[in-house]
């Protein structure tokens, strides 16, 4: 008897200790990472403009929200489609198309892979797609402001004969943006000072053709051109080291390529700017917190700061102050709506 009382205590105890024991804790399923996909246009992402801003971007969200992040590079327009499925067929959450000329393959995309989010740098559509967010930016605003600083420093560096000057990559709408806008910009100057700057310019129609852009500016410095604005990738890059071999002032694009061109900085006053790396980066992060604005558009504006000139640099001592002053005023009053800055075209 004692001996069976003996076993049911010792029972007892051992059931009380397993009932006591803790429990294991699962091992937690890491969360996979928001993964972002970004495609190039033919501009390549070493551009030192356009695609490797927006690159940037993604770069930020990769330190900072911890995102998954790549690039596919885009030789041509054969590689739009199969770099886009590329992505969608490795679930990325998001994919970034770069620039206007992918506007027509992402399009198609989209309507194929309706689930799948998109967002588009320099483009929106009419109808929306509501599975793509457009980001734009209204570059005319910065444009105008780099024309009227352009013409003004044109008579800084030549008062008998000012020339402003531009080469573009190819003819396309984000580029004719600037363009126009920049025109319109030194038109204002000569309208409020009485003067005669005159443009001269040309469009390559290549964003990768940086010997054409050299060839090209030497052809507008020949002619007299003491400002000139480089706008189109690689194929402007070339332009403003003519501008720089050749002793003549520059105005960079959509970054500031101050940084970007460091060869070039001695004769850059300033950048026209997009902020892609901002616009981007609002993007993947609302996209990750589930406010993917799918069929909507981010539109970077002066009043936003999406975009602007860059700082003067080396040129800080060389802009005058009264131009510095006018700069301010006519950025207010664009911001206003008081100045049209000649884009759209009416």
């Amino acid at each position: 008897m004692r001996k069976v009382l003996l076993m049911l205590v010792v029972l007892s105890m051992l059931v009380v200790t397993v009932q006591c024991a803790p429990k294991a804790t699962p091992t937690p399923t890491p969360k996979p990472k928001f993964k972002v996909g970004m495609i190039s246009d033919v501009g390549g992402i070493d551009d030192a403009s356009f695609n490797q801003n927006t690159w940037e971007g993604v770069e930020r969200a990769i330190k900072e929200l911890g995102i998954e992040g790549k690039f596919l590079e885009s030789k041509s327009e054969a590689d739009y489609i199969p770099n886009i499925t590329e992505f969608v067929e490795q679930k990325y959450d998001l994919i970034i198309t770069v620039g206007f000329l992918l506007a027509n393959a992402t399009k198609q995309a989209a309507e194929q892979y309706p689930d799948q989010k998109f967002a588009i740098v320099d483009f929106a559509y009419d109808p929306p797609i509501p599975n793509v967010q457009g980001i734009v930016f209204n570059a005319n605003e910065a444009a105008f402001l780099g024309g009227y600083l352009a013409a003004a420093m044109a008579e800084v560096k030549d008062p008998k004969d000012p020339k402003i000057g531009y080469v573009g990559g190819m003819k396309i709408p984000p580029v004719e943006q600037f363009i126009v806008a920049y025109e319109k910009g030194m038109e204002y100057y000569n309208e409020k000072y009485g003067k005669n700057v005159q443009l001269l310019g040309v469009y390559v129609g290549d964003f990768e053709a940086p010997d054409q852009g050299k060839i090209k500016a030497n052809s507008l410095i020949d002619e007299g051109v003491d400002v000139l604005f480089g706008a189109g990738g690689k194929t402007g890059a070339g332009a403003l080291a003519a501008a720089r071999e050749r002793g003549i002032w520059g105005i960079g694009v959509d970054v500031d390529q101050y940084y970007t061109l460091p060869n070039e900085k001695s004769i850059l006053i300033t950048s026209i700017m997009k902020k892609l790396d901002n616009a981007v980066f609002d993007t993947i992060k609302e996209t990750m917190n589930g406010n993917f604005k799918g069929g909507g558009v981010y539109l970077g504006t002066l009043a936003n700061g999406g975009v602007g000139l860059a700082p003067f640099h080396e040129f800080e001592d060389k802009v005058p102050e009264q131009i510095k002053k006018d700069l301010e005023e006519i950025k207010q009053g664009i911001i206003e709506g008081k100045i049209d800055t000649g884009w759209p075209p009416k």
